[in-house]
């Protein structure tokens, strides 16, 4: 006869609140994978020319690219560690100060990379008429404000298969900083509250439909509003593997339908997004201990890319143009991190004092306390 045992319930799935209050995490991880589906996706039309489409593409009847895909992971996490960081610290000097050493430092040094080494190496102007040309200038400057993005270098890369872009991936950061300046307004004004949220999330998948007035703006909040809203739920939501599943059951659907992805990967999405980060993997949360090389990976893949193709001397398949760059595109992210993103980073406690004056009788209106956050 067996042994009389009571059965034990099965634990039930940590909320989002938990998992964010435990150190260990893949996010470093995914935001990497992120950065090199970027770079795979980029492969396609650098490597074989204009036109060429991935298995994404097809897949999912025209809606959504590997590129895509990325740089939703990308907004996603950025919804939920941003709101996270100004309701640790709802100051606004402090908050703009960390998110001005997070982009600022790396992108002003890609550029001056590109402007200063990758652009003389590969002209085909003397460098008198290339350092003299407006657009070398305009090139810095107008990528380096963002909202005027410049897409040539005199006289390079004109000849490769997908001719005259340097860098087709910084036209994405205007869009980060500007959900960084949102998140700051609604936290000062006290409407970073969960109803506002989601609302401001539905509106967003409403005015994704509308074309040709509201460009990206729409479809990006609803990846970062994601994760936003499911960061202001974090008490609520358990982060179940059969939930996840039956998100990425529904994704598929309206994947293979042909309506409704992009909608799907920010409603849906962002719940597989976040449980694939902080569901145990082993080594991968440990994976971003000697740095995180996400973004330098995000920055510099388009203009090795180009380089790749110019030194292999013409169109070559993507495989060919993603594994010869890759390495590269790894090293000056490895370097960027070293020399140029971790040290701005160690500054972000030390205001200084044209931050600190301008801000100092900015405060957030107050809210209900809530449970603390885990470390950011």
């Amino acid at each position: 006869m067996a042994p009389f045992s009571i059965p034990m319930p099965r634990p039930s799935a940590p909320t989002l609140q938990a998992s964010l209050d435990s150190r260990r995490n893949n996010l470093d991880f995914l935001r990497f994978a992120a950065a090199s589906c970027v770079l795979l996706s980029h492969a396609f039309p650098l490597g074989e020319g204009k036109g060429t489409v991935e298995p994404l593409e097809p897949f999912t009847r025209g809606q959504f690219s590997l590129g895509r895909l990325g740089v939703a992971v990308f907004l996603i996490i950025s919804g939920v560690l941003i709101t996270r960081s100004w309701e640790r610290t709802p100051d606004a000097a402090r908050f703009i100060w960390a998110r001005v050493l997070r982009i600022f430092p790396g992108l002003g040094a890609m550029l001056l990379l590109t402007v200063g080494v990758l652009g003389p190496a590969f002209t085909r102007l003397s460098l008198g008429d290339y350092f003299t040309a407006p657009d070398t200038a305009l090139y810095l400057l107008g990528n380096f404000a963002l909202n005027w993005p410049q897409w040539h270098l005199p006289g390079v890369f004109g000849a490769n298969a997908y001719p005259h872009a340097v860098n087709g991936s910084l036209w994405t950061l205007k869009y980060e900083v500007g959900f960084y300046l949102l998140t700051l307004g609604l936290g000062l004004t006290g409407l970073l509250r969960k109803g506002m949220v989601i609302f401001g999330l539905v509106g967003a998948a409403v005015a994704t439909f509308v074309t040709g007035r509201l460009g990206f703006w729409p479809e990006l909040y609803l990846y970062f509003g994601g994760g936003v809203a499911l960061y202001q739920l974090r008490e609520h939501v358990r982060m179940s593997p059969w939930v996840a599943a039956a998100c990425v059951v529904g994704w598929l659907i309206t994947a293979r339908l042909g309506y409704g992805c992009r909608i799907a990967t920010g409603l849906l999405g962002g719940y597989v997004v976040l449980y694939l980060a902080f569901r145990p993997m082993g080594a991968l949360a440990d994976f971003g201990r000697r740095g995180d090389l996400s973004y330098g990976v995000y920055l510099y893949a388009f203009p090795v890319q180009q380089a790749v193709s110019t030194l292999l001397g013409g169109p070559t398949a993507w495989w060919v143009n993603a594994a010869v760059a890759f390495p590269c595109v790894l090293l000056l992210a490895a370097l960027s991190w070293r020399w140029v993103e971790q040290p701005a980073l160690r500054r972000k406690d030390r205001l200084p004092a044209w931050v600190r004056r301008p801000a100092a009788s900015v405060t957030a209106v107050p809210k209900t306390p809530s449970r603390p956050a885990g470390p950011h």
